[in-house]
């Protein structure tokens, strides 16, 4: 176990918003949620997957809804209140919080369960990038049931919700979500260590606080950040210049939309919350499950609900963790990419850059 202080947590923050994939919270909005984290302490604890006990109960914790809806309704009790919701439906006592995805707010919303609950957050996700469905996870690929899930704001309006079917149960909870001004927090796939163990993508907080130094480093030494990131993640850079034009419309509790950018490295982005599909004058470049990441010129990274018009951004493609590529991780996302009108095979991004 390590204390995880303010200098990690930003760091975090700031790696999340690039694992995030334009979704998964605003970096901006990453650091004002280390505030919030810390108003209730000084450090939150940080532990190994193999650290938590075989007989232990823990949840998953994340923030539900639209990205811009984010914005604007900040969370600081809600995700205690929706782990509560849960633990009470179950009867447990929780020992221990892990994050649904990788991302500048959902990688440091459980950090608000932990330091209120003075329990540890787990060095791990199910999904290893952010996703815009709840039911796109290695758990419930493994088989951990998401029912029941516990549903907050900050208005302390708390459902718990049962559903047989994954899809429903993110279909029902995004929709209470919607009524709720656009976001809430949610707890789910309650589990004991022995199935976390088995199915977590390990050691990602830890990747993101290394992403985001390293951010912050070449920031102050005046280094190329896309280049430094692409070298670090095996990445790629996908497109390069400035914002000619974004379409977005929230539907449906989600961020649907596009980005074009012009310059010296053309590319064109759709998305649903999260970058799903990238090309380049008509040709593929990368597609979900592999991650699609937006940087400003300032090395900051974006989400969807950040980027406008006139903003010089870059584009890096990274392979998805092995997890999350197999044929049936693949097929949780062919309704985001039937709902964009995009429906080919799923093609890894080293073969479509390696042409």
């Amino acid at each position: 176990m390590r204390k995880l202080d303010r200098e990690a947590m930003i760091n975090i923050s700031l790696g999340g918003g690039l694992l995030g994939a334009g979704g998964g919270g605003s970096a901006r909005e990453g650091l004002k949620l280390v505030d919030r984290v810390l108003q209730f302490g000084s450090t939150v604890d940080l532990v190994s997957v193999d650290e938590v006990a075989d007989d232990s109960w823990g949840a998953v914790i994340a923030g539900m809804g639209s990205p811009v809806a984010s914005k604007s309704n900040p969370r600081t009790y809600s995700p205690t209140w929706a782990m509560e919701a849960l633990a009470d439906a179950l009867d447990f006592e929780p020992a221990f919080v892990i994050p649904f995805e990788t991302g500048a707010g959902n990688s440091l919303t459980p950090m608000q369960v932990a330091i209120q609950k003075n329990i540890p957050v787990v060095d791990g996700d199910p999904v290893g990038r952010a996703v815009p469905q709840i039911d796109m996870t290695t758990f419930h690929l493994g088989g951990i049931p998401i029912s029941p899930l516990g549903l907050s704001n900050e208005d302390r309006i708390t459902a718990v919700l049962r559903a047989e079917v994954p899809y429903d149960m993110e279909r029902v909870a995004r929709a209470i979500a919607s009524e709720l001004g656009g976001v809430a927090a949610i707890a789910c796939y309650a589990m004991q260590g022995r199935d976390m163990k088995r199915l977590i993508i390990r050691d990602t907080t830890t990747l993101l606080e290394e992403i985001g130094a390293t951010i912050r480093e070449t920031r102050q030494t005046g280094g190329n950040i896309v280049e430094t990131l692409a070298a670090k993640l095996n990445g790629y850079v996908l497109g390069k210049g400035s914002v000619a034009s974004v379409q977005s419309e929230t539907r449906g509790g989600f961020d649907f939309g596009s980005v074009q950018v012009e310059g010296a490295l053309p590319i064109r982005v759709a998305f649903q919350n999260e970058n799903m599909v990238a090309w380049r004058n008509g040709e593929v470049l990368a597609t979900v499950p592999d991650l699609i990441c937006a940087i400003d010129s300032e090395g900051t990274p974006m989400t969807n609900a950040d980027i406008s018009e006139g903003m010089e951004v870059a584009y890096l493609g990274i392979a998805a963790d092995p997890a999350f590529r197999t044929p049936e991780a693949v097929a949780l996302f062919s309704k985001g990419l039937d709902a964009l009108d995009y429906h080919e095979p799923f093609v890894p991004i080293e073969e479509l850059m390696s042409d």
